[in-house]
């Protein structure tokens, strides 16, 4: 029987923090007209502190955080309530630092898009994991992300990937992950193929396990992505949402 295999892209298959940080470093210096107090120091707080971002906006005020002199474990404690001071305190509006931070990104993609690209790594073996999966007959292998399908595309190709049996669902179609999920579902021949889910965030799984006809769908939430260790001790107890290591997914014993 077909296998449906859907993974998330950042987070799980691609490691961007080094692009999050230099461009929430740009739009940085752009809102505030300012350079980081140290910016080596202020990325290894910020590298530890992305599992708390929930949307893009939030990373250049995570760097205006640190620099005021908040520190680690108070933004993990309350990064909600200093977020939202930082904008209350200094007259920001978050949908116009997320329009700075998108135009400063698209700025770098139309002009020096192989430096951008060289900003995103893979964890380790996963591209190998990725070539396995393709190769297997009864695997159709989808990713679904809130990145841009073409960027995907183009990393994937650089790292050798052949996209020919490969489906990129990408921030281009404007839906919700459990939304494309149900999707992939309904397009499939065979209707009763197990759907398998991997993502990084504890709060994309929680939205499928919402949808009532999504109930079959295996989860698993990545332990080396974009989540912190109180996420993971608590997936650790659940019974419908799985926590998965990097080594086990390379294995692919869990398929």
């Amino acid at each position: 029987m077909t296998k449906i295999i859907a993974l998330d892209f950042d987070g799980v298959i691609c490691d961007g923090l080094a692009e999050y940080f230099h461009s929430s470093h740009l739009a940085y210096q752009k809102i505030w007209t300012e350079t980081l107090n140290d910016a080596t120091e202020t990325q290894a707080k910020f590298n530890q502190l992305r599992p708390l971002v929930e949307t893009g906006w939030e990373m250049p005020v995570m760097l205006r955080a640190i620099n005021l002199g908040y520190g680690i474990e108070e933004i993990k404690t309350n990064w909600r309530g200093i977020c939202q001071d930082i904008l209350k305190t200094e007259n920001l509006d978050y949908i116009a630092i997320s329009k700075t931070l998108d135009q400063l990104r698209q700025y770098q993609i139309d002009h020096n898009l192989d430096q951008w690209l060289s900003l995103h790594n893979f964890f380790p073996n996963i591209i190998n994991t990725i070539q396995q999966l393709l190769n297997q007959e009864n695997i159709r292998l989808f990713i679904v992300t809130t990145k841009e399908g073409l960027f995907v595309k183009q990393l994937l190709i650089n790292n050798g990937i052949n996209l020919e049996k490969l489906v990129i669902i990408g921030k281009e179609v404007k839906r919700p992950k459990y939304e494309s999920l149900r999707l992939i579902i309904n397009e499939q021949k065979e209707k009763k193929a197990p759907v398998t889910f991997i993502e990084d965030r504890l709060e994309a799984l929680e939205a499928v396990k919402q949808q009532p006809d999504l109930q079959g769908v295996k989860l698993f939430l990545a332990d080396w992505g974009y989540n912190t260790e109180e996420t993971r001790a608590k997936v650790a107890n659940l019974t419908d949402i799985n926590l998965l290591s990097l080594n086990e997914f390379n294995s692919c014993q869990w398929i």
